[in-house]
């Protein structure tokens, strides 16, 4: 989901003095649903920046948390807004990021009743369902919602990982073929297939595609991780039920 920072267009249009505050203080009492993509822009790109900076966090001069201030902001927009598919999905990301399950699912159920096909819901609700262990829920929700999104290639990452961890290898190795070919990064793709080998025993095929993940994305801790793993804690002994949901990077729902 992209969120269009397009608010500046309009601040020289403002005249009021209140406008100068942050839009946790300028828009606290409104309870109409005006401007939501402008406000949802403005309150996100707010976040993404306090987020990002050292110390962005902190309490403003006025005492208030301004991460804390910018949730609530994002929350008003979606209460006064309830078919407001955007608001509601950045509110179901920032419960998953608190690891309110409940409140995300919640807010996931309320896009799909609205619309029929939002595969980045799908993607968030199954993953939400992996952490919690609930392999017959993702397995029966995410082949429906395949059948509506058939080309979405992170679905399939999805339902890859699901069928690994039911104990469904060469199925889950199929699913992540194709997810490839729809455009799922290559360097996700070798680190999970050398999930596959490693479970499968074949330690030496799953450190060259661990490397080559590590060879892509150079940053990325999860391959390195394996790697290490595999002088001390290899998978090969253990039943995929055995393993969780945190082994595996799936995609992201904010981009």
């Amino acid at each position: 989901m992209k969120l269009w920072s397009v608010y500046g267009l309009i601040v020289g249009l403002l005249v009021c003095s209140a406008c100068a505050d942050a839009p946790y203080l300028r828009n606290q009492y409104e309870t109409s649903c005006t401007l939501p993509d402008l406000e949802l822009a403005e309150a996100w790109d707010l976040l993404e920046e306090a987020r990002s900076t050292p110390g962005g966090c902190d309490h403003d001069a006025r005492g208030m948390d301004r991460c804390r201030a910018l949730h609530r902001e994002i929350e008003r927009i979606a209460f006064v807004c309830p078919n407001h598919i955007p608001s509601l999905m950045t509110t179901a990301v920032l419960a998953y990021e608190d690891k309110d399950f409940a409140k995300a699912s919640e807010r996931l159920s309320s896009i799909l009743n609205l619309v029929k096909v939002h595969p980045d819901a799908a993607v968030l609700r199954a993953r939400i369902a992996l952490e919690e262990g609930n392999l017959p829920f993702a397995l029966t929700f995410l082949k429906q919602r395949m059948e509506l999104s058939p080309d979405h290639a992170q679905l399939r990452e999805v339902y890859a990982a699901t069928l690994f961890l039911s104990g469904r290898l060469e199925e889950a190795r199929t699913q992540l073929a194709v997810a490839e070919q729809l455009g799922a990064p290559r360097w996700r793709v070798a680190y999970h297939l050398g999930l596959f080998e490693e479970r499968r025993g074949e330690l030496q095929k799953a450190r060259l595609l661990y490397q080559e993940s590590v060879d892509l994305k150079s940053d990325w801790n999860l391959p390195i991780s394996r790697l290490h793993g595999l002088l001390t804690k290899p998978f090969s002994g253990k039943k995929p039920s055995d393993l969780d949901g945190s082994y595996f990077e799936l995609p992201p729902v904010l981009k």
